[in-house]
């Protein structure tokens, strides 16, 4: 009964999406290209959406000079299974090896639930080419929450820790996650308190924190998006896009 709050998968339509790939183990993924020598944003989404309703995020960024590539999560969209953690850390790691992105061209978009899976992938190295240590990609992490537990224990109140099946401890990752991060906020979620993200920016390293005034939990890409500008700005910098400003304790907007 808890993962299907944790996961409640939406009703499957592609009409028109990005074409779908699937990997030799079965994971279903899209992709466009980045342009010659630019980054790809590869997005994990939240636990409400699917392949399809974020594929018109590829022709944002594709604005940006940005490739654009999204794993779809067991249970979700076209893929058969059903969703747990270990199976959507499975499949997001066949789906990055698929893509066969060098490391320092990757950037990791995770958003709520994907910003859980985003930090895990960057936590076990996956930023890097080859086991090196320096150099290697970028994260973000959209709308992130600390953990599962604390979610659920903020939703429905005082709840045992054992009885929560995924717990996506997000916060148990932080020391090892050593990639230049960005932390994006709305201002006004209502969902994911923003003492979360603030917290999560305080343990990693080399990380930003930006809020972006007037946004909730679900609308940070709608138009005008300050979100899309500051994500494709970070994605962008040292490739001719411009420096994102910002603090970890300020909690600043670079675009203000």
């Amino acid at each position: 009964m808890l993962r299907r709050l944790i996961y409640p998968v939406p009703a499957w339509d592609p009409e028109g999406g990005l074409p779908v790939e699937t990997t030799a183990a079965g994971t279903h993924l899209v992709h466009a290209p980045a342009p010659e020598g630019g980054r790809t944003i590869v997005y994990f989404h939240g636990n409400g959406s699917d392949l399809a309703s974020i594929s018109p995020l590829a022709g944002l960024f594709a604005r940006h000079g940005l490739g654009f590539a999204a794993v779809e999560y067991p249970g979700y969209g076209p893929a058969a299974g059903r969703p747990h953690q270990e199976a959507i850390l499975a499949a997001a790691r066949d789906g990055l090896a698929h893509l066969s992105l060098r490391a320092e061209r990757t950037v990791l978009v995770g958003e709520s639930l994907g910003s859980s899976v985003a930090a895990h992938l960057a936590a076990e190295g996956l930023l890097h080419d080859g086991g090196a240590s320096k150099g290697g990609g970028r994260l973000v992490l959209v709308s992130p929450f600390t953990s599962m537990t604390a979610m659920v224990q903020r939703v429905v109140g005082v709840f045992p820790r054992q009885l929560v099946p995924d717990r996506w401890e997000t916060d148990a990752l932080l020391e090892r996650i050593d990639v230049p991060t960005l932390l994006v906020h709305g201002e006004r979620d209502d969902l994911v308190p923003l003492a979360m993200s603030e917290q999560l920016a305080r343990g990693i390293s080399s990380s930003q924190r930006v809020v972006v005034p007037g946004r909730t939990h679900n609308d940070l890409w709608e138009a005008p998006s300050e979100c899309l500008e500051v994500v494709a700005r970070f994605a962008t910098q040292d490739l001719g896009g411009a420096a994102v400003e910002g603090s970890t304790d300020a909690g600043r907007n670079p675009l203000s």
